[in-house]
């Protein structure tokens, strides 16, 4: 039993690497941003009437990828990879702390629909001529993805209220 737990523990250090690929990751989409937004600088004093909209939509985009991203490591290390003191951990940033998978798993949904929203927003504006109805593809997407959250979220909280139903019915001399 002892070397299953030692084989576990071992486990861990997977998930640091896995924090520490998200994190570089997102430290990537930060210097792609910030690459994308010296651009657009340098190509609007070239063209004054060169609509930078679209850019700083795209670099937006990129700077909120990296935010979650940044949020994700973080909540992978500091929640699932490493044993932190109650008093360091109530120290840290709100945040940095993600508990349980079901954050988590929200966490990428809001993601994914953050990215679709811009990315839409980022196309319409790209557009030259008049949108046909496959532009409505993304944002019947994310609203798609809201509604799967939704009814994610509530199916979570109705099992956590399931179970502390159960909890409450037994008492804690009683065998289930």
């Amino acid at each position: 039993m002892s070397v299953l737990i030692s084989l576990f523990r071992g486990l861990r250090s997977i998930l640091i690497l896995a924090a520490a690929g998200v994190l570089f990751g997102a430290f990537l989409m930060f210097w792609e941003a910030i690459l994308m937004l010296v651009e657009t600088f340098r190509m609007t004093r070239l063209n004054p009437d060169m609509s930078v909209i679209v850019s700083v939509l795209r670099a937006t985009d990129k700077i909120l990828l990296g935010i979650v991203l940044m949020v994700v490591g973080c909540g992978i290390a500091l929640g699932f990879a490493l044993d932190i003191p109650p008093e360091q951990r109530s120290r840290l940033p709100q945040w940095m702390i993600i508990d349980t998978v079901a954050e988590l798993k929200n966490l990428f949904f809001q993601m994914i629909i953050l990215y679709l929203v811009v990315h839409f927003a980022a196309q319409v504006g790209e557009m030259q001529t008049p949108p046909q109805w496959e532009a409505l593809v993304l944002p019947v997407s994310a609203l798609l993805l809201a509604g799967a959250m939704k009814l994610t979220a509530s199916s979570h909280h109705l099992s956590e209220g399931t179970r502390h139903e159960r909890s409450e019915k037994q008492k804690p001399g009683d065998q289930a």
